[in-house]
């Protein structure tokens, strides 16, 4: 809709420029003929100062024959030349509409299923990077989401933290992790399937794992409240009914090491109010969804 009305305001400019060039062009040609009228007016009346009376006593006896002044009509070529100026103007008025013509048109059907398949899902553009077939994904992550209880946002903001929708992803500080919700080699091994079978999988099909790991997570620990609840089911499960002064990782710890971008104050501690005020600040429209389920 946006695109027709920039197309409108486009073709609007596009007449209203040629309309004042064909007004300009007008201008130009009056003012010629003004200008030739006053000179035709200035001869006649150096005509008649300088006229054969005049010329005779100057010419000591000759008679001067002065022939009757020819003027050539003009009305007819202007007219002429103005209808030929409003044609031209005309012409270039119908090319300058012309390409914006077939966007104020009616939409075809190819263009209106392209519009109705973009996805409006939370994050569906950062997705697109990596993913292939974004009407299905999109209709697969609903699908999860509705089947976990939670808002698709939140799933899809944790996806993104784990893995910026890589299905290939591994974690580079050498934890094993892989896939969209970086499972680690004995979290997959509880939904008997492997780190490498994972990482071959597209994100389909992975999403069956994200439910299958989730689900289990929702059995053990309780329902999910909130995106943290959602990050933490898949990061540290056991801090999910913890407050937010509960310990994830600390140092000198490996585990620390390999998970410090999590410590938002810096202080040598992953928290819950840490990972807490992490969801907030990067996904700020997931967070404000967990509104809509309590």
């Amino acid at each position: 809709m946006i695109a027709s009305i920039k197309s409108n305001i486009s073709v609007f400019f596009s007449i209203i420029l040629a309309k004042c060039c064909q007004f300009l062009i007008l201008l130009v040609i009056l003012l010629i003929k003004l200008v030739i009228q006053c000179f035709t007016s200035l001869k006649r009346v150096a005509m008649q100062i300088f006229g054969p009376k005049n010329s005779y006593n100057q010419s000591k006896g000759f008679t001067i024959v002065r022939s009757a002044p020819q003027y050539v009509p003009v009305n007819l070529k202007t007219v002429a030349i103005i209808g030929l100026v409003v044609l031209l103007s005309n012409l270039l008025t119908v090319a300058l509409v012309k390409p914006g013509k077939a966007s104020t048109a009616a939409p075809s059907a190819a263009e209106t299923v392209t519009e109705l398949e973009i996805p409006s899902l939370y994050l569906m553009d950062k997705a697109s990077v990596y993913v292939e077939d974004m009407p299905a994904f999109e209709e697969k992550v609903k699908v999860v989401s509705t089947k976990l209880r939670i808002p698709p946002e939140w799933l899809m903001a944790v996806m993104y933290s784990e893995s910026k929708f890589n299905a290939g992803a591994v974690n580079f500080r050498g934890s094993g992790a892989v896939g969209l919700i970086q499972w680690m080699p004995i979290t997959a091994k509880e939904l008997d399937v492997t780190v490498q079978q994972l990482a071959n999988l597209d994100h389909i099909d992975q999403l069956d794992y994200v439910y299958a790991y989730l689900n289990q997570a929702r059995d053990r620990y309780g329902d999910f409240h909130s995106l943290t609840d959602l990050y933490l089911a898949i990061l540290y499960p056991k801090a999910m009914s913890e407050d937010y002064c509960y310990t994830l990782y600390a140092k000198p710890s490996i585990t620390y090491k390999q998970n410090s971008g999590l410590d938002e104050n810096k202080d040598g501690r992953v928290t819950v109010s840490d990972i807490d005020k992490r969801m907030q600040r990067i996904f700020p429209t997931a967070y404000m969804a967990e509104l809509a389920v309590k």
